[in-house]
């Protein structure tokens, strides 16, 4: 049985947690999952996709109408050094997300914590309801949590916000969040909120792709040129892509000047 359940609804993917009796606890096949999800939605972004302005616009994650997810599943570490090996893979799939050609948007309800909250906020936007419940029991279980992962929490939440999740403890309802650190919305509205996101965005698949890659540099803190942009710019500029989406925003402007006269 799988630990995910996926559908397409129209141009955007859906992509479930499905391990109810578990609270949607993630163990490494989850997360494996979940990247072949990603991995399927992005193969459908093709180039005669993009040619023709179909495929794919975006992926969303959710955990279902109650629980986002409770975190790493428990019963599969062992606290040892060993424990790492589930680090390491939530890692490499919170920069799948992060690096992903797709926008991807998260769905929160309930109970998010943990590694869930690490795999939320890697995503480029999270909708969270008013009454979630977000906590980060790192420091209580004896660790320090991932570096890596901090520091993208780090820079998605606020110092503050992670200071009160790992340091003192605390969890969090979604209304507590700062604002422009998630939207928030009322209870049971996340998914179709999360949705209405993804179907207002124009397809523009290789700029969308550019531009998610150009803030990752950025979110890296480390070095940055913007002259070694250039080129990728100087390409965005000139391509088919650019050109078919200017024609489209021309024909859209002049059909709502011709109803307004």
């Amino acid at each position: 049985m799988s630990d995910v359940v996926h559908a397409v609804d129209g141009s955007i993917w859906q992509v479930e947690i499905d391990r109810p009796e578990r609270a949607n606890a993630l163990r490494r096949r989850t997360v494996r999952q979940i990247e072949a999800v990603l991995d399927s939605a992005e193969a459908t972004a093709s180039d005669a996709a993009r040619h023709t302005g179909t495929g794919t616009v975006g992926m969303l994650l959710t955990g279902g109408p109650k629980v986002f997810s409770a975190g790493a599943d428990l019963s599969e570490l062992n606290g040892t050094i060993d424990d790492r090996g589930f680090d390491d893979e939530l890692e490499r799939l919170c920069r799948r997300l992060v690096l992903s050609p797709l926008p991807v948007v998260a769905a929160v309800e309930g109970a998010c914590y943990g590694a869930a909250v690490d795999l939320a906020w890697a995503c480029d936007a999270v909708v969270v309801s008013d009454e979630a419940r977000l906590g980060l029991p790192s420091t209580g279980l004896g660790i320090l949590y991932n570096p890596s992962s901090t520091a993208r929490l780090h820079a998605r939440l606020g110092s503050s916000t992670v200071r009160r999740l790992m340091v003192l403890q605390q969890q969090l309802s979604g209304w507590e969040l700062s604002n422009g650190t998630a939207t928030v919305v009322p209870s049971g509205t996340t998914v179709e909120t999360a949705k209405s996101m993804l179907r207002a965005l124009s397809a523009a698949p290789e700029a969308t792709a550019a531009t998610k890659a150009l803030l990752a540099s950025l979110d890296s803190g480390k070095g940055f040129d913007p002259a070694d942009w250039q080129p990728e710019r100087e390409a965005r500029l000139a391509s088919p892509e650019r050109r078919r989406a200017l024609e489209a925003r021309r024909a859209a402007i002049s059909g709502d000047q011709s109803e307004c006269i």
